[in-house]
């Protein structure tokens, strides 16, 4: 009985491909169809009449999530079954071991003595798939969290694990931005341990303008938290692409709040929301940048034994380029530092962060200053730390939460050669 239909994801060799694609004879009886997503297209397709079955090749070069979801709808086979990027199926399975019990409708595989990896899919029933869509593209980091998040999501009650050894990889691939990716990973299903319920509230706040490749990403992973953030506050600072329709999307979520207004630079668009802040600290997080799953956690860890004077907590960066690929490639970890006096905080050797303020400070000081170097536009990060180190503290955690992108939009790449110039002002 015909009734599987192959989806093979993410493969970009096409010696691969064929591998994988050649590994389908064991379940011959049971393989209705084949679809290739290529993410190059047209590079893997090429006419193979050795294959005892037809295959289709699907442009995947946009938004993956949207691909697939539109392509599922129209799958007629009972079952869909995934291959990813280096797996082939080996010896192990045959037309009897695919078998869905107890009425679960995901088939997972068992990975023995693997701590960090991806859990993906390998067979669910199409009706299950049709009714329970994957995240978009644009919506996650790097595309192997759309597969990984889908499981955690659906998992628990729906999925029988297969222990055979089904599955094998082409080639095994261990370089620092797969580490990078698959630890980022793993903190998405680890549950934070003890409880923080004496600790202080956390907001985190978002000035949007003109990140709309970027800024789901960034909302996703406000709410796709261990510890729940109190509140995510959003401001769109007059864009002039498509961010305030993508904002729509998050509007009647029960934990975010988003405004807008006409464009007058990132320091009067947190200005603008700051007095919707409630929480007791609000870290304030880039459009273009992004969290790990852990971050509230490990932040409010720190915050309950903070001293009272302390107005800025920070940490250290996690920092990645955004390749023409559409890739991310993971660069380096920038450790802070402690400031211990006001010429250390002008010489901190890059944008010191991720800042989590004290909210009482940043009200007191009546928000992020306008100054007159470049209408108060640029580097108010800078200026409102300047202004706060003057009547408190900063405190230094050593911790790696935050995930900076790197990319030819951002306005700190723009703007490099203004910042000598930011300096002499200051003097």
């Amino acid at each position: 009985m015909k009734d599987i239909h192959v989806l093979c994801i993410n493969y970009n060799i096409r010696s691969d491909l064929r591998k994988a694609l050649s590994s389908l004879n064991y379940i011959l009886p049971r393989v209705n169809k084949v679809t290739v997503f290529d993410s190059h297209y047209p590079y893997l397709s090429s006419p193979d009449s050795s294959l005892p079955f037809d295959i289709d090749y699907i442009d995947a070069r946009q938004d993956l999530g949207i691909t697939l979801n539109t392509y599922i709808q129209a799958i007629e086979s009972e079952y869909v079954l995934f291959l990813f990027t280096y797996e082939l199926l080996t010896s192990a399975v045959n037309v009897t071991t695919l078998t869905l019990k107890d009425d679960k409708p995901i088939m997972a595989v068992y990975r023995e003595g693997k701590e960090l990896y991806y859990q993906f899919p390998f067979m669910v029933k199409t009706s299950f798939l049709k009714d329970s869509p994957f995240l978009l593209e644009r919506e996650v980091p790097f595309r192997e969290i759309i597969f990984h998040l889908w499981l955690l999501k659906n998992g628990e009650s729906n999925v029988v694990t297969l222990k055979e050894n089904v599955i094998e990889e082409i080639r095994k691939i261990s370089n620092i931005t797969t580490k990078e990716k698959l630890s980022f990973a793993y903190k998405l299903k680890k549950s934070s341990p003890g409880s923080i319920l004496s600790a202080p509230t956390l907001s985190v706040m978002i000035s949007n303008f003109n990140m709309e490749k970027f800024l789901s990403t960034a909302i996703q992973f406000c709410i796709t938290q261990t510890v729940p953030f109190d509140q995510i506050v959003i401001v769109d600072d007059g864009s002039t692409d498509n961010s305030s329709k993508l904002l729509e999307k998050w509007k009647t979520h029960p934990n975010i709040q988003c405004f807008y207004k006409a464009n007058e630079g990132k320091a009067k668009a947190l200005n603008y929301i700051l007095p919707f802040i409630t929480s007791d600290f609000v870290l304030e997080l880039d459009a273009d940048d992004w969290l790990d799953p852990d971050a509230v956690f490990l932040i409010k860890s720190h915050l309950k034994n903070l001293s009272a004077n302390v107005s800025v907590l920070y940490g250290n960066w996690r920092c990645w380029t955004q390749m023409s690929t559409g890739e991310l490639g993971f660069l380096k970890i920038r450790k802070g530092k402690p400031i211990n006096n006001h010429q250390e905080l002008l010489s901190y050797p890059f944008p010191l962060g991720p800042r989590i303020y004290r909210t009482s400070t940043l009200i007191e000081e009546k928000g992020f200053p306008i100054i007159n170097f470049e209408e108060g536009r640029l580097y108010e990060d800078v200026t409102i730390l300047i202004q706060l180190f003057k009547n408190y503290e900063f405190f230094y955690e050593d911790f790696t939460l935050y995930n900076v992108r790197k990319h030819d939009d951002s306005i700190t790449k723009k703007n490099h050669s203004k910042w000598n110039d930011f300096q002499n002002f200051l003097k």
